[in-house]
Formats: structure tokens, sequence, C-alpha cells
């Protein structure tokens, strides 16, 4: 039953929570998950008591700021910890997985004790104190992405590297543009692209776990004068439509696009490299 809520959750804030249906920024009242720069941030308040009886007001004062301080941290940490829950993974959320193993639960929450102050400490007109705190979601993929199915850390020499550096600077393919602006489509943490036969064509076997873990198997960005994509797939990608979504987190492409995307990783090892990135509304 829980593991429902957890999964019914998890919808119901990519639906209502967004700034729009397929924003790479989920934002909640308790902080954001950005899929973009792959952060999440939360926030916490506490009033800040007073105490008019106290002969030494200063003293008594800067007591009172430490202890609120303290309170809005730890409120922090409980939201950090909700906001994790409803993060999508792979179409599971992380608060499914951490429900179906306890040993992933008490890693995640180490990982929640451990995250670090985003920014100055803010002063509230209503006598309360706001602290952000922030975890990278590469602490969180270290966590959960499995050691198996990926490529090979110890692989010989790519192959496609003799083919890269045989053509020329300005026809070299430099990364893969997912276009889903004309679908409804969830960011992940580890999204798959399949062709119209459900065959995969970028996937954990397309990448090392470090790279799925360091640098995320798929960057987003809403248009392509977002600093992501140059970044991400540099200034030479080729462009592909995305036909579907149909579990809202994997992408279908057509089987003519697949190949095209199969012919540029064997000639620029575009795959293995991460150099995929999807555009969102």
């Amino acid at each position: 039953m829980i593991k429902y809520v957890f999964k019914y959750s998890f919808l119901f804030v990519f639906l209502f929570a967004s700034n729009t249906p397929n924003s790479a920024v989920v934002r909640t009242e308790e902080g954001f998950i950005d899929y973009s720069n792959r952060v999440i941030v939360s926030r916490g308040t506490a009033s800040i008591s007073s105490n008019e009886k106290s002969r030494n007001g200063i003293k008594m004062i800067e007591r009172n700021l430490k202890i609120s301080k303290g309170e809005a941290k730890t409120k922090a940490r409980e939201n950090m910890l909700g906001l994790i829950k409803i993060v999508n993974f792979d179409g599971r959320s992380v608060g499914e997985i951490m429900y179906d193993d306890p040993l992933t639960q008490r890693r995640v929450e180490t990982l929640v004790g451990s995250a670090y102050q985003q920014g100055e400490i803010e002063y509230l007109e209503r006598k309360e104190v706001a602290i952000a705190l922030a975890v990278k979601m590469s602490g969180l993929a270290e966590i959960l992405v499995d050691a198996g199915g990926h490529l090979n850390e110890s692989i010989s020499q790519p192959t496609y590297l003799m083919t890269r550096n045989s053509t020329p600077k300005s026809e070299r393919i430099s990364g893969v543009v997912i276009d889903a602006r004309n679908i409804y489509h969830i960011p992940a943490m580890v999204p798959k692209i399949y062709n119209e036969e459900d065959k995969l064509v970028y996937g954990p076997r397309h990448y090392t776990r470090s790279r799925s873990i360091n640098r995320g198997p798929m960057g987003y960005a809403h248009n392509l004068d977002d600093g992501n994509v140059k970044r991400r797939v540099g200034g030479n990608p080729i462009i592909i439509e995305a036909l579907a979504s149909e579990d809202n987190t994997n992408l279908t492409i057509s089987n003519t696009d697949s190949e095209k995307i199969r012919d540029a990783e064997k000639r620029f090892g575009l795959l293995t490299n991460c150099k995929v990135l999807v555009l969102l509304k």
C-alpha cells in the first residue's frame, strides 16, 4: 500500500507542481528538483524566539538565533528527504526503491545528513530564519545505479577515435538532441530511448556506470539557446524528434532516426560519452 502511495504522489507532483507539464525543474513548497543541473534543493524555516526577561540581551539573541538556525536546518533536511522520494529514477520514484530496499533507505538518509548549505541564510520579515540545503544527483546516483548492465569500464581503445580524428571538425557530429517538446515527457535520472519496434537505442549498456553517476545519461533544456545544450552536446548535434513517451519517462523515436544515431555512435562515440540531451517544453 505504501509503495503505491509513493507512486501516485510522484505522479501528482509532476502533474501539478512543475512550472510546465514536462519541466526540467520540479518545484514544490519544500524546494525543487533540477534535472537539468542535476541538483536537489530544499528549504527549511524556523521562528526566531525572543526572551525579553534576559539581563544579557545580546547573548540571548545570539543563543536564540543559533537554536532557530538549527531548527531551520533540521526542517530543510526533512524536506530534502521528501523531495528525494519523489525524484524520478527510471519510471520508479526513489521513494518506491527505498521502500523495497531498507539498505537503500539508510544510505539515502545518510546522504541527506551530508547535504550542504546552498546560498546565504535568510532572515525573513516575520521573525523567521530560512536555510536552503542541496544534494547533487551524482550522490544519489552513486547509491541507486546498479553495478551491472553498463558498458565495461576497462574496454579497449574505442574504435570511433580513428573515424572522428579523420573527419574534418566542421563535419563532426557532436551530440544527439531529442526534441520532445510536442509530447508529454517526465525527466528522469536514467531514462532510455527505444525505436518503433521497442528495441533499445540508448540505455545503460551504452555507457559506463561512472558516466551515469557523474554526468548522467541525458541532459535537459527548453531550447537550443540554453547553455546546457552546448555543454552537453556541443555545437553540431543531430536533432531527432521524439514520437512518443508511452510510460512518460522513456522515449520512442523512429526506426530511421535510430539508425542515424547508431551510425553517429560508430563514427563519433556520442552514446558512449552520454552526449545526449532532451528538449522539453
